[in-house]
């Protein structure tokens, strides 16, 4: 093995050899840990964590899901009532966030993390705009139904004058 790391540091510096050393001390607390690892390994714990993780998969998952529905009742309200999301997409993106959120438990990455405050002020400041463009549609097609109605009348007493 020495012969093969000597002739890849040969083409790669030239003629010149670099060995790697390592002190006893090293070596000795690589081969601890080692014996420390094969004394801890068990099967069933193992076993354990992996079904520990699918568990905290699903709960993630679930929990944006239920975010996804949320959503889903809002667009449905404000925008149109047979706004749906296609349930096999929904639930790819479920199982594709769930391990951010187990990675991060349910926080932000912590990059991210300094500017919540910025983020949140920003979605506040998105709801209201668009709850308040939403009023003001609804307000429009309010007044424009009135005035229809207002024109029927207009009709039907016009016509019941002509009728007398």
């Amino acid at each position: 093995m020495e012969t093969e790391n000597q002739a890849v540091n040969d083409a790669e510096l030239g003629d010149s050899t670099v060995i790697e050393t390592h002190s006893e001390q090293d070596e000795k607390a690589f081969l601890s840990s080692l014996d420390d690892d094969a004394q801890d390994f068990d099967p069933a714990s193992i076993q354990a964590k992996e079904d520990n993780q699918k568990v905290e998969t699903e709960a993630a998952a679930g929990m944006v899901f239920i975010g996804l529905m949320t959503v889903e009742q809002t667009m449905k309200a404000m925008v149109h009532p047979d706004f749906a999301f296609d349930p096999e997409q929904a639930e790819s993106v479920a199982y594709k966030v769930a391990p951010l959120i187990v990675k991060y438990g349910g926080n932000p990455p912590p990059w991210l993390a300094a500017y919540m405050d910025e983020i949140m002020a920003v979605a506040a400041i998105g709801m209201l705009g668009f709850s308040s463009w939403m009023q003001v549609k609804q307000l429009k097609a309010a007044d424009i139904a009135a005035a229809k109605e207002r024109a029927k009348q207009a009709a039907n007493d016009d016509q019941q004058q002509e009728a007398a």
